[in-house]
């Protein structure tokens, strides 16, 4: 009887405790978080090391009840195997249970096909909640020839770059971890205006923690110019303004392309040389770029700037619409009115003249001969 009583309290507190959600982080917002996991062949040797990384260091440690998680595992095909809020240990333990379960074992490396698996699932009830995107790959777009992102060479084509505008646009941070020595992490982030990182070798759940030591921090793009004036020979000083939410240090940020496009101009880069930049972790910093923009007939123009990151740390929003007016434009109109008024002026005084030269004639008429 006592054994049994026994039992039963043990059995109780247990499932008791099972209730409570056994999250790490103390924040007191929600969050969404986006994994997207490369689980071709290629990842065999690295899939184990990733996936205690998501569970040790973003599951216990970051996740907290109320959280929008979504888990993408894609090769040449993907699927969200985790698509929702975590309200309750159950879907914690549910989530963690689809992680464990990821193998390694798919073909082809279809990138494309899962940022539009991710576009389908983004959780479209509450867009002022934060979005933090994790991609981790060892390789490049491979996609397979019946993909609508499938290319010969491998190249980005048009339908996977129209689908990375929209997080771009929309403030994400995007974090691309590359694993090994033929990642094409770099290439990836920079078409997703993300910062990225790479490990080589040495594959371990702690050498991915210390490479991504800070997953929450970010760097937002408060102020950016709705007008951009340009000189005649399209040069100008672009300002914007960066606030540092959840860093302790100064944080480096290399700018090492700015791109203009518009239904004019087809994208081309404004900035001579990559720009280097450190923002403070307290308040604001006013960030002055110089750019160069190509000279139209127009007045003014409208494009998009879209900034590309090289290294860990990007701003966001990463595109931002402007408006670009050239001085060279009003230049014109300033030497036509300066020529109608030095028209004026040189008949109103050749007229005053004229009328001098009436009246001293008029003048010498009446004097007696």
């Amino acid at each position: 009887m006592i054994k049994k009583a026994i039992f039963i309290f043990f059995s109780s507190f247990l499932l008791l405790l099972s209730l409570i959600p056994l999250f790490g982080d103390n924040r007191v917002d929600n969050i969404e978080i986006y994994v997207v996991l490369d689980k071709s062949l290629s990842m065999v040797e690295e899939i184990d090391s990733v996936k205690k990384y998501i569970l040790t260091e973003i599951l216990d440690k970051i996740v907290i009840n109320g959280d929008y998680f979504t888990l993408i595992p894609f090769y040449g095909e993907s699927s969200a195997s985790f698509n929702g809020y975590i309200n309750s240990n159950i879907e914690f333990q549910d989530l963690k249970e689809k992680i464990e379960t990821i193998e390694a074992d798919g073909r082809f490396t279809d990138i494309g096909n899962a940022l539009e698996t991710l576009r389908t699932n983004i959780n479209k009830t509450n867009n002022s909640t934060r979005k933090y995107m994790l991609l981790i790959t060892d390789g490049k777009q491979e996609a397979p020839p019946e993909s609508p992102f499938y290319s010969p060479d491998g190249s980005f084509n048009h339908e996977f770059l129209k689908n990375t505008k929209e997080i771009r646009k929309s403030g994400w941070k995007v974090i691309v971890l590359g694993i090994g020595t033929d990642s094409a992490a770099k290439e990836i982030a920079q078409r997703l205006s993300a910062g990225y990182s790479v490990i080589k070798n040495n594959i371990s759940s702690d050498k991915i923690e210390s490479t991504m030591d800070n997953f929450l921090g970010n760097l937002i793009l408060e102020d950016f110019p709705e007008k951009l004036t340009v000189d005649n020979e399209g040069n100008s000083i672009l300002t914007i303004q960066i606030t540092s939410d959840g860093y302790e240090n100064r944080e480096k940020v290399n700018i090492v392309e700015i791109q203009f496009i518009s239904d004019n101009i087809p994208s081309i880069n404004i900035l001579e040389n990559p720009f280097v930049f450190d923002v403070d972790p307290i308040g604001s910093s006013e960030i002055a770029i110089p750019v160069t923009l190509p000279i139209i007939d127009e007045n003014s123009y409208k494009g998009d700037i879209i900034f590309i990151f090289g290294g860990e740390n990007a701003f966001t929003p990463a595109i931002k619409p402007i408006m670009i007016e050239t001085k060279g434009s009003y230049s014109k109109y300033i030497v036509i009115i300066s020529l109608i008024v030095l028209l004026f002026v040189i008949i109103f005084y050749t007229l005053r003249i004229i009328r001098r030269k009436r009246m001293e004639d008029n003048g010498n008429a009446n004097e007696p001969i």
